[in-house]
């Protein structure tokens, strides 16, 4: 299974970089950084574009088919629980097991005395 993932990340790699390595119309991402006519240096003149698409095209039905393969190999292979979740699983109380909670007792409260409180003697000023 890592053979897969490790084949699955060059093919990404490659496929990154084979893009990038073509021109489009408006020079794209290679005449940016000067490698305009990178292309056309390594494979010749015409032949670069068709070569370039076919490889990119090669490069995208490897893409898919090995991640349609990961994917099938890791449904059979799983049982679709994380190591997380198996030990959580295993730390489970078992029902009726656990401690009933005590009944809440009756809280008392003392009986409030309110006591008006006293301003004293108005007094005027004349």
């Amino acid at each position: 299974m890592t053979f897969l993932y490790i084949i699955l990340v060059i093919i990404s790699l490659l496929l990154m970089m084979v893009i990038l390595m073509q021109s489009s119309k408006g020079g794209g991402l290679a005449g940016t950084f000067g490698g305009g006519n990178t292309a056309s240096a390594l494979f010749g003149g015409v032949g670069a574009g068709n070569f370039l698409t076919k490889l990119t095209g090669g490069l995208a039905v490897a893409f898919m088919v090995i991640i349609i393969l990961i994917g099938v190999l890791n449904k059979g292979g799983s049982t679709g629980q994380t190591d997380f979740q198996k030990e959580l699983q295993e730390e489970m109380i078992v029902p009726g097991t656990q401690f009933e909670a005590a009944a809440p007792a009756e809280l008392e409260l003392p009986a409030a005395t309110i006591t008006p409180a006293t301003t004293g003697e108005a007094t005027t000023e004349e």
